[in-house]
């Protein structure tokens, strides 16, 4: 199946035909929007380097990036590629409002598969099932997730003072900065509301 070959496994015309098509099915049109925005904000999930080499893949296939509204649409498009073909016909059914936590495991399955061919893990929110699956939570001891969230709170003072020399530069800084004040801002904002749980308490 179409939809089961890697990227490694595509390349030149064919990428750029299966590329282009997902970028132009409007089946697909919101679920590569939602990616593309998470792939272009401090938020992004997607290493430097790697941007860079799936640039250079998309620039040696021929795909018109400019006709296809940018770099992290088609980079979107290209990281879903492993399941184009399943998204497209999950999205050509009828019932729209079952097929939400399919998509969601075939766009995760997708980003896993991509990921991995460059040695890298997809992130915690797209390593998860879908709720559909059944899996229920592991709960750990209370002992250990005191000790966790004291570990965790240690490095408090650390991050504190990260903030303070970023508060210090330019807004458009590099993406290694721009990687550092993402890191920064979501443990303060962890930290704030571990903090007021454990107040609560």
């Amino acid at each position: 199946m179409l939809d089961m070959m890697t990227q490694a496994q595509v390349s030149g015309t064919e990428l750029k035909v299966r590329i282009e098509k997902a970028l132009t099915e409007k089946g697909l049109k919101k679920l590569i929007t939602n990616l593309e925005k998470e792939l272009n904000g401090d938020h992004s999930f997607l290493p430097h380097e790697v941007e860079t080499r799936i640039r250079e893949v998309l620039v040696e296939a021929g795909v018109a990036v400019s006709q296809h509204g940018g770099w992290y649409r088609c980079i979107a498009a290209y990281l879903l590629l492993p399941r184009i073909e399943g998204l497209l016909a999950i999205k050509s059914t009828s019932e729209e409002k079952n097929i939400a936590p399919i998509v969601q495991k075939l766009r995760n399955e997708a980003l896993r598969e991509s990921l991995s061919t460059f040695g890298i893990e997809a992130p915690a929110r797209y390593a998860r099932t879908s709720s559909s699956t059944g899996r229920s939570h592991v709960r750990i001891p209370r002992e250990q997730k005191q000790q966790l969230v004291e570990n965790f709170l240690d490095a408090l003072p650390t991050f504190e003072g990260l903030q303070e020399v970023l508060d210090t530069l330019p807004k458009n800084t590099n993406l290694m900065v721009k990687q550092i004040r993402t890191l920064v801002k979501r443990y303060l904002t962890i930290a704030d509301r571990l903090q007021a749980k454990v107040a609560q308490e």
